[in-house]
Order: structure tokens, then C-alpha cells, then sequence
């Protein structure tokens, strides 16, 4: 596992590498930014005191390179504020598909703005939940 995410990642730096040579800009293939480290919320006080948790990975996609160079820069700011709305959640909610996919935009919504404010560029295209596992 650890193999392959490591030749993904090598695989997106060699794609920002290339497209900031080639003068910057928008590569024409969208290219991920993959947040390791899962984010684990406990359902303990929701759950009549029977132990459920969610466990999500998250992975940002973009065209433009420097999207993902900044993703990087931001990360504990990113997480904080993904950790943040996953709390916020209803235990309810989370396990509709409805719930997860209101989630997922929300989770979009946020990392947006924090490319925008941070660095004036607002071209995340997408983020995916990787992982949604609920117990």
C-alpha cells in the first residue's frame, strides 16, 4: 500500500515538475493531491454510548499544478478544517448517501475557500472521499 501510494506521489511531483517547465499553467490531465493521514470521528455521545466511528481519506484533484503544490503548503490548515466538519456531523446523516455525498460538496466548499483566500486561486476541481468506512 505504502509502495503504491509513494509512486503516486512521486508520479504527481514528476506531472508538477513537467508543467511548471513547460511554462506553468493547467496541465490537461487532472492530477490528485492524496491526503495520507485518514481522519477518524468517534460517534461515542450519538451512539447510546455503543462505540461508531467514521473513517474517511481524502484526495483533492486539480488540472492545475499549482493547486496541488499549495495543498501541500496548507495541509494543517486543510485538515483542521476537514477534522472540524467531520465532528459536525449526525451520525444519521453520515450513513445516508445523501448525507455523504451533502459532505462531500461541503468538504469541497471548505478546502476552496482555503485556496482562495490563501493563495488567490480557486481551481480545485473536485475532492474525493477515498476511504468512507463506517462502524
Amino acid at each position: 500500500m505504502n509502495i503504491l501510494l509513494n509512486a503516486l506521489i512521486i508520479t504527481l511531483l514528476s506531472f508538477t515538475s513537467f508543467a511548471s517547465y513547460a511554462g506553468g499553467g493547467q496541465s490537461t490531465q487532472p492530477l490528485y493531491y492524496v491526503i495520507e493521514e485518514p481522519f477518524t470521528i468517534n460517534f461515542l455521545r450519538q451512539s447510546n454510548e455503543k462505540a461508531r466511528y467514521l473513517q474517511i481519506k481524502v484526495a483533492l484533484k486539480s488540472k492545475d499544478p499549482a493547486i496541488l503544490n499549495s495543498a501541500d503548503s496548507n495541509l494543517p490548515m486543510i485538515q483542521d478544517t476537514l477534522r472540524t466538519l467531520f465532528a459536525e456531523q449526525d451520525m444519521k446523516t453520515v450513513k445516508s448517501l445523501e448525507g455523504r455525498t451533502e459532505l462531500q460538496q461541503k468538504a469541497y466548499e471548505r478546502i476552496k475557500t482555503i485556496f482562495e483566500e490563501e493563495t488567490g486561486n480557486s481551481n480545485l476541481e473536485a475532492v474525493y472521499f477515498t476511504t468512507f468506512l463506517w462502524q
